[in-house]
């Protein structure tokens, strides 16, 4: 059954009541046409339960927003949603992501994350000697390529869907492909993210990969709250400085948790951002296979016009890329090798709805 404005409906009950799926829920495509972001493409999600979310198309398919009953849940910065051409990894010492970093998903990856660095790039032959890996890599400003869109029934119940694909490439380098399919069903409060990543080249891979999920105001405010996993050897004083968030404030700095989180029995880590004094009762959960993904990071900066908390799953623990290599912890992907990454992202709303999370 489809619930939908507080009822419940079978397929033919609902389909006998519009004349479209569009007119309660459904995929709007669309695309900017002035200023920084002109040209870029992006697809408009509705559950018809209240979440909504704009799909990047041309900004490595993510999610630039995140909204629920008309409220904003996905951090904006001052640089909005630039489109490709102006983005040139590169500068300013390899940290041109920060001039293009905008909404509430950045992929970074598919070969490197964090900061800019230098690495040896003898595995893909002897044309290059060493390898330059900007800030967070590459993958979240290429445009994707746009497969499909639509939505299915199984009996009644529906689902909506959309896929693309993003390719990194280079002329005696890597080749790494991101296939990502985004589903939200229709009249819920969740979505959900199914990555497959490639390696569509004939050499050996390095690959690392990290999910920059940003959230901001109205969600961040103070007195929201962060629940986290159950962790291994993580000093109690500093979990609970991450607990309570607070309100923006000129002197403030970037702060990192880095968390090293016990999954539950079917694999996953949970981890959830709560303010239970937004509109009766808000949270934004995000569950993802930890299996896939060991490491978790905790980033906010409360600087002004900044307000941004970001969880972040990963490939890897925060270290520089020298120390990984030295240590052997970067990954190889092999021609032809396949990694999937899943993730899903629920809302929960009201005062018994915020309860049942936190006891969970």
């Amino acid at each position: 059954m489809v619930s939908l404005f507080g009822q419940s409906f079978t397929r033919t009950e609902l389909l006998r009541r519009i004349g479209r799926l569009e007119q309660v829920a459904g995929i709007i495509p669309g695309s900017y046409d002035d200023g920084p972001e002109r040209s870029v493409r992006y697809l408009d999600l509705r559950s018809g339960g209240g979440l909504e979310a704009r799909v990047m198309v041309d900004r490595g398919f993510d999610i630039g927003e995140l909204r629920f009953s008309g409220i904003p849940l996905s951090w904006r910065s001052t640089n909005g949603f630039r489109a490709p051409g102006l983005h040139v990894a590169e500068e300013e010492k390899g940290a041109g992501l920060l001039r293009s970093m905008d909404g509430m998903m950045v992929t970074c990856g598919l070969d490197h994350v964090r900061g800019a660095a230098e690495g040896p790039a003898g595995h893909f032959g002897p044309r290059r000697d060493t390898a330059q890996y900007p800030l967070h890599g590459r993958i979240s400003q290429a445009p994707a390529r746009f497969l499909s869109q639509g939505e299915s029934w199984d009996d009644n119940d529906c689902c909506f869907h959309c896929e693309g694909l993003v390719r990194q490439s280079m002329m005696y380098g890597e080749t790494l492909e991101l296939q990502r399919r985004i589903e939200m069903p229709l009249g819920g409060a969740s979505l959900s993210i199914t990555d497959r990543v490639r390696n569509a080249g004939h050499r050996s891979t390095p690959h690392m990969q990290l999910y920059h999920l940003n959230f901001g105001f109205p969600l961040l405010d103070a007195g929201a709250a962060l629940l986290l996993p159950p962790g291994r050897g993580q000093q109690v004083e500093t979990r609970a400085g991450f607990l309570t968030q607070q309100v923006p404030s000129a002197e403030a700095a970037d702060e990192i948790l880095e968390v090293d989180p016990v999954s539950g029995p079917d694999g996953r880590v949970s981890v959830a951002l709560v303010n239970a004094n937004l509109n009766g009762g808000l949270a934004v959960q995000v569950d993802y296979d930890a299996s896939a993904l060991p490491a978790l990071q905790i980033w906010r900066h409360f600087g002004l016009g900044m307000n941004v908390l970001a969880i972040e799953p990963a490939t890897h623990h925060a270290a520089k890329r020298a120390a990984l290599e030295q240590a052997g912890q970067i990954r190889f992907m092999e021609p032809g090798e396949e990694i999937v990454y899943s993730l899903t992202l629920s809302i929960h709303a009201g005062t018994a709805a915020l309860e049942r999370l936190r006891r969970n």
